[in-house]
């Protein structure tokens, strides 16, 4: 499937979601003021935790996928220096 941007950007996108709705959720809380205001903006800093934790997720999976990429391409690499006439690595017997 063609992506319509680049993959960095839903990072940001999840990054500034979360930050504005903390922001938001922060600020109306301190203006209701009291428990009360904890629990009616309860769902906002719900939405803030599942954007963070949405973007660590996503930052994770990108890093052991350019992990597993790294290690296929020093596997490609090491195969193209390798000898012509010798064998991968495999122990002569003696007798």
């Amino acid at each position: 499937m063609k992506r319509f941007w680049d993959p960095g950007i839903s990072q940001t996108i999840l990054l500034v979601v979360g930050v504005f709705t903390f922001v938001v959720a922060s600020y109306r809380t301190l203006a209701t003021g009291g428990l009360d205001g904890l629990y009616e903006n309860y769902w906002l800093y719900m939405i803030a935790f599942g954007c963070v934790i949405w973007l660590r997720y996503r930052r994770q999976r990108q890093k052991e996928a350019d992990l597993r990429a790294e290690d296929a391409r020093k596997v490609e690499i090491r195969k193209a220096t390798r000898k012509p006439g010798k064998a991968a690595g495999k122990p002569k017997k003696r007798k």
